[in-house]
């Protein structure tokens, strides 16, 4: 357990909308806090990991070294990844040719299946680990960060950004969301992936549930909390993809559980999307547009 007992001065308010904030739960390595203001309710941890800290925490739970280690959280199974492709062909249309980045690609198993829609794909990913193994999957090309890429490929833009279940360990998430929408092209579109703090699971299990006793887990999104980082970050056209997810090795019995709980929105990962917000047109003052028609 850590022995800093105390909140991080500087996370006593809320990092989205500066609001007070109140404790929620209590764990071994954090506490739990939750903005007080109704259009926010952001919920974060506090104190936060150390880079040090996060470095080895990741090392340890995600990408440990090759000495016959497992680790504790597991990718995304391909199988959900392929759903999500073909619910975004069925709303966007084709996807073959497009040009996607993928935000904290860990070992590339997403940019993998995307590349089986025909989509060209790039990846961002710190963990020197993760990157390496990625580099080696079918050739895709793997960047440390948003810096690098710029660097290699000035003036890149893409038609499609994924950010996958790695929103949540970002230390100030709409920075680098604001980032993103720049790397879109005009018509493309964010597809963000987080477990939902609102969910059924959330709710029952408090301290247990798996997404808060994860320590690189930084912050904790409900629909309300999340609109309100993409829409800080420059993100419009802001909507839920939710269709019922078939999760590999489910029973009919939890499968039907699982469509009962998309269709009351207590489904455990939230699935958005989003556009970039266009900046608005110039506005025409009254005396320039009174000067243009004496020019006339």
């Amino acid at each position: 357990m850590l022995t800093r007992k105390e909140m991080d001065p500087s996370l006593q308010s809320c990092r989205l909308c500066g609001h007070k904030v109140a404790e929620r739960l209590v764990l071994p390595h954090a506490k739990v806090v939750k903005c007080v203001n109704r259009n926010c309710r952001l919920m974060f941890s506090s104190p936060q990991l150390d880079s040090r800290e996060l470095n080895a925490a990741y090392r340890r739970l995600y990408y440990p070294a090759s000495d016959g280690s497992v680790a504790i959280y597991e990718n995304t199974p391909e199988e959900i990844l392929r759903q999500t492709f073909d619910e975004a062909h069925a709303k966007f249309g084709p996807l073959a040719g497009k040009t996607l980045l993928d935000f904290g690609c860990g070992v590339g198993r997403l940019c993998g299946i995307a590349r089986e829609y025909g989509i060209q794909t790039r990846g961002i990913e710190p963990d020197a680990c993760a990157r390496q193994i990625a580099g080696k999957s079918g050739g895709l090309r793997v960047y440390a960060n948003l810096d690098e890429l710029r660097a290699a490929e000035p003036g890149a833009r893409f038609e499609i950004i994924t950010i996958w279940d790695v929103v949540e360990h970002l230390r100030e998430p709409w920075k680098e969301l604001q980032e993103l929408s720049a790397l879109l092209q005009p018509d493309g579109w964010l597809l963000l992936s987080t477990p939902n703090a609102d969910s059924l699971r959330a709710f029952l299990e408090r301290e247990r549930w798996s997404d808060v006793t994860n320590p690189t887990h930084f912050y904790y999104f409900t629909r309300r909390s999340l609109r309100s980082a993409l829409e800080r970050s420059g993100f419009s056209a802001i909507d839920e993809l939710r269709f019922p997810i078939r999760y590999p090795g489910h029973s009919i019995i939890r499968r039907i559980v699982n469509r009962g709980l998309w269709a009351c929105g207590l489904q455990g990962q939230l699935l958005f999307i989003a556009r970039p917000r266009m900046p608005e047109p110039a506005r025409t003052s009254h005396s320039q547009s009174a000067s243009v028609e004496l020019a006339r």
